[in-house]
């Protein structure tokens, strides 16, 4: 059985593309019996910048292919568009790559905390569901213990890095000083609440929520100290608006080209920008083309990551050396397991060995006629049983202490536990 992962992910493959693959969270443990029909175990990780498909199946290459087939049933996309844009993952590439994403140091912004809520979440429903167990179970256990420790033992997790906070800053570099502006946020979901307390941070003057679940438009609007609005009234508070971010669930666009067409007319060039960080998309990219209108999706807060700060740098290559550490400590627990079977044959054939012998040492005494016979054979297990132990002690350790796999079939020959070779000097 091995590790292996299939994936896309926003260094990889247009916004585009990703869209089209995301699976909601509703929808998620459907998608895992799906799974289960491709390979035998499996976690699903979606989010707005990747699709990853972890799985634990027997060591072939068809295993990789199967994955393939599942995700192309599930998107409904041909395998030749697919292909350029996935990347393929095993064993200790597949336990470091894992290790990185759940630590935010594979993210848009490294360090961002959402990923590990994200990886938790996904590993949860596919325990949920029967559908991981054994070394994948332990593989995602250990990533998220590795991202806590991260976070503990640096600052990545201490600076509010997140598309919440970058689009904010995005926002910022276009249309300057928010304290004199209006925006509008659209979604009041985890990242949209997440979005209105950045702006407040910020500084902005006027916070207005839309949401299509009212309520929580209006509890978001009164814990922040801002204005909720009813969906119904999305086109009248575009017109008011100086900045738009939206982050709804949405499947299609909820702003279109010709609701922002009709807005950009009668606001008498009032410039409008726009921020898109949902995926899939909630405005239409063709409203990029109206006058006085800007439009940025979440790829183009790529640009915008600060990663070149020396204290950011110090950080990202301590967490990588403890991504690293902790991937050899995963593999080191997974090549143990290969010797398990291995020290079991070795004690097993040891073990018959000594009934062998012991039988036929005790059908020799009972032909002597001895007095206590009974607590003679027990006398006799027990010594050697302790001699069997103390014969195989050291090279048990000698075996769990190995990295090199020759050592195993050096042992197995020198046990002969394949049968092959010629016993010599006997009759």
């Amino acid at each position: 059985m091995t590790l292996l992962a299939l994936g896309l992910n926003h260094r990889t493959s247009p916004i585009e593309l990703r869209e089209q693959m995301t699976v909601d969270r509703e929808k998620l443990e459907d998608s895992l019996d799906s799974l289960s029909k491709f390979v035998k175990q499996g976690v699903i990780l979606s989010t707005c910048n990747r699709l990853e498909i972890y799985a634990y199946d027997d060591v072939n290459k068809t295993a990789k292919s199967r994955l393939v087939d599942f995700i192309q049933d599930y998107s409904g996309i041909p395998q030749s568009r697919l292909t350029p844009h996935l990347y393929d993952l095993d064993e200790e590439s597949c336990v470091k790559h894992l290790f990185r994403v759940t630590s935010g140091l594979d993210s848009m912004i490294i360090g961002e905390r959402q990923i590990l809520g994200q990886v938790r979440t996904a590993f949860s429903t596919a325990t949920q569901g029967g559908y991981v167990r054994g070394p994948l179970s332990k593989l995602f256990h250990q990533a998220l213990r590795v991202s806590r420790y991260i976070h503990r033992h640096t600052n990545l997790g201490k600076q509010s890095r997140s598309v919440s906070r970058s689009a904010v800053h995005l926002a910022q570099r276009v249309v300057g000083d928010l304290t004199q502006k209006r925006v509008l946020v659209v979604g009041a979901g985890d990242t949209g609440r997440l979005v209105a307390r950045a702006l407040c941070d910020a500084g902005a003057r006027e916070i207005v929520v839309v949401n299509r679940t009212e309520w929580r438009a209006d509890d978001l609007a009164k814990e922040l100290g801002g204005i909720s609005a009813p969906f119904d009234r999305l086109e009248s508070e575009l017109l008011l608006a100086d900045v738009v971010i939206s982050s709804t669930g949405s499947p299609g666009f909820i702003i279109e080209e010709s609701d922002v067409s009709k807005v950009a007319a009668a606001r008498h060039d009032r410039p409008l920008l726009f921020i898109d960080i949902a995926v899939p998309r909630d405005i239409d990219p063709k409203i990029k083309h109206l006058e006085g209108v800007s439009l940025y999706d979440i790829d183009s807060l790529q640009d915008l990551s600060e990663t070149s700060s020396t204290s950011l740098q110090q950080d990202i290559t301590w967490a990588e050396y403890i991504v690293e550490q902790e991937t050899a400590s995963f593999q080191e627990w997974r090549q143990s397991l290969d010797l398990v079977p291995l020290i079991t044959s070795i004690r097993d054939k040891a073990e018959l060995m000594r009934n062998e012998e012991i039988d036929r040492t005790i059908k020799k005494l009972e032909s002597m006629d001895l007095p206590d016979q009974e607590i003679l054979n027990e006398q006799l297990q027990l010594m050697t049983k302790s001699l069997v132990n103390k014969i195989l002690h050291d090279p048990t350790i000698f075996l769990k202490e190995s990295r090199d796999p020759s050592r195993q079939q050096i042992a197995r020959d020198f046990f002969n536990l394949d049968g092959r070779n010629r016993r010599r000097g006997t009759k």
